[in-house]
């Protein structure tokens, strides 16, 4: 039993992890939004991909603050939820469900679209990681190891 209540604790440890880290890189993005800078690097920086269509917002697009707004919500989610990672499991179930089928519908897109390409690099593999993370930890898993 105390075994389990160990490993209860790394997930809850995970949640105010990837719960924390949504929070700061969402508040960080919606002060900077990288639509600034997006195909506008200095030389000697590698090119992931042409800018971005034109925006009549100087670069800043409708679905980024979409999707940081649906990250800050599932970080203060996970924070909130980490007092009790087992009562809490649909969160991993969210954001393993959630962030799985956004990676994969990312991939296609970011070939398609030649203003995508940078995903590949940042949005896909974060969102890979974070589907390993709560997937690694996900209460329920643990509790029967």
């Amino acid at each position: 039993m105390e075994a389990q209540t160990g490993q209860l604790q790394k997930s809850a440890l995970v949640m105010k992890l990837v719960g924390w880290t949504c929070l700061l890189l969402g508040g960080a993005l919606l002060i900077y939004p990288p639509g600034f800078i997006w195909g506008m690097l200095p030389e000697g920086v590698p090119h992931v991909g042409p800018a971005h269509a034109a925006s009549p917002y100087d670069g800043l697009h409708p679905y980024l603050f979409m999707l940081l707004a649906l990250y800050i919500g599932f970080g203060l989610c996970l924070v909130r939820g980490a007092s009790d990672p087992k009562r809490n499991v649909a969160l991993f179930d969210f954001g393993i469900v959630g962030n799985l089928l956004h990676a994969l519908v990312m991939i296609p897109q970011s070939f398609l679209y030649p203003n995508e390409h940078a995903h590949m690099w940042a949005d896909i593999p974060a969102a890979f990681l974070i589907v390993w993370a709560l997937w690694r930890w996900h209460p329920d898993r643990v509790a029967a190891a």
